[in-house]
């Protein structure tokens, strides 16, 4: 069932479970679900890797930096911004969203090499594409 839409599926799992005579039982369930607001087609939740920034041990350190920095209204220094250093949680820099935030890094099946592309010209290059526009998932992976 690899890369095929999640919906289309659904229906050949439940069909290659009934011919296995492993299929216990089949119903349809009515309920509200959630659905993208831009393109109204629905959500699916998955869990995938994420890449992540260890903030949380570097947390004291921030905050003494914090009160180094001369911060433009004054009161962000002891305010806003000290209260979100005190609380700070190690941070998920990467995003599997189209309009999240891109790590143009491609790591190889074995894991063995990663190349992080510094510009269009280098993953044109790297790609041998030069059609390379728009840098979206959808049209770059």
């Amino acid at each position: 069932y690899k890369g095929m839409y999640i919906k289309d599926a659904d229906k050949e799992i439940i069909k290659a479970l009934k011919a296995s005579g492993k299929m216990f039982h089949e119903s349809t369930v009515f309920h509200a679900y959630p659905h993208c607001w831009r393109s109204s087609t629905p959500l699916i939740r998955k869990t995938v890797d994420s890449w992540f920034v260890r903030v949380e041990g570097l947390r004291e350190r921030l905050m003494k930096n914090n009160q180094q920095t001369h911060w433009v209204p004054s009161a962000i220094k002891e305010g806003r911004f000290h209260n979100w250093l005190s609380e700070a949680r190690d941070w998920a820099i990467s995003r599997n969203r189209f309009w999240g935030t891109p790590i143009p890094l491609w790591i190889s099946e074995d894991g063995q090499e990663i190349v992080c592309v510094g510009s269009i010209e280098e993953l044109q290059e790297l790609s041998g594409r030069t059609d390379i526009t728009d840098l979206h998932r959808e049209y770059v992976d």
